[in-house]
C-alpha cells in the first residue's frame, strides 16, 4: 500500500477505498466525509551483534570478555549522544548475547527502563521465515532493541534492505545496525557502526 502522506487531516469525496480513512458524518445530509490519519508507526530496529565472549565448552553459556564488555559501554555510549532509549528490547538467550543487552540497556534506559525479553526467534537456528513471522507481530514501539548472533543477524539485515547477499552487511562483535521500517518487512538503513569506528 502507497504510504500515506503525514497530514493531520483531509477531506475525499464518498468512495475513498484508503483503509487509513475514517468515516464522518458531514453537514449536509447524503454527504460524507473521510479524514485520512496514518495507522503505520515508523519503528526503528536496532541489530546488535553480541559483543566479544570468552572462550568455552557450553557455547550457549559464554560470557563476555573484559574487552566485550567495554565493547557494548562504547556503543551504549555512541546511542546516548542522540539520547535513544528503547522502547523495546529483545535478546537471544544465549549469556554473551543477554549481557551486551544488559549492559546497553543499563546506560540508555537509565531513566526509563524498560524489560529485556529473550527471545529464540534471534538464535542463529530460528528459520528466516519464522524469524520474519515473528519480527511482524512485535508491538508497536518506536526504538526496538535486538541483539543476536553471526550469521543470521546479518542475514536478517540484508533481507530487509533488499539486498541479495548478507556479504553486503558486515556485523562485525558488537557491530551495531539501525534499520527505520514502516511494515516490518522492508526497511531503510539510517547508520550502520562498528567497535572499530568507535576506537576499539
Amino acid at each position: 500500500m502507497p504510504r500515506v502522506p503525514r497530514l493531520t487531516s483531509a477531506a475525499t469525496v464518498q468512495g475513498c477505498r484508503e483503509p487509513a480513512c475514517r468515516l464522518h458524518s458531514a453537514r449536509k445530509p447524503g454527504f460524507q466525509i473521510r479524514e485520512l490519519s496514518l495507522t503505520s508507526q515508523a519503528m526503528k530496529l536496532y541489530f546488535l551483534r553480541h559483543a566479544e565472549a570468552l572462550d568455552g565448552m557450553d557455547d550457549a553459556a559464554r560470557p563476555l570478555s573484559t574487552r566485550g564488555k567495554k565493547q557494548a559501554r562504547q556503543i551504549a555510549r555512541f546511542l546516548q549522544q542522540p539520547a535513544i532509549a528503547f522502547d523495546a528490547s529483545y535478546t537471544s538467550p544465549l549469556v554473551r548475547a543477554r549481557q551486551t543487552a544488559e549492559i546497553v540497556l543499563e546506560m540508555t534506559n537509565k531513566a526509563s527502563p524498560v524489560k529485556l525479553e529473550l527471545a529464540d526467534a534471534l538464535l542463529n537456528e530460528f528459520s528466516h521465515r519464522d524469524f520474519n513471522r515473528w519480527l511482524e507481530k512485535l508491538p508497536p514501539a518506536r526504538h526496538v532493541l535486538l541483539v543476536g548472533h553471526a550469521p543470521s543477524l546479518s542475514m536478517r539485515v540484508a533481507h530487509l534492505l533488499g539486498l541479495a547477499s548478507a556479504a553486503a552487511v558486515q556485523l562485525p562483535k558488537g557491530g551495531l545496525a539501525c534499520l527505520d521500517t514502516e511494515d516490518q518487512k522492508t526497511a531503510v538503513l539510517k547508520f550502520l557502526i562498528t567497535p572499530k569506528a568507535l576506537g576499539m
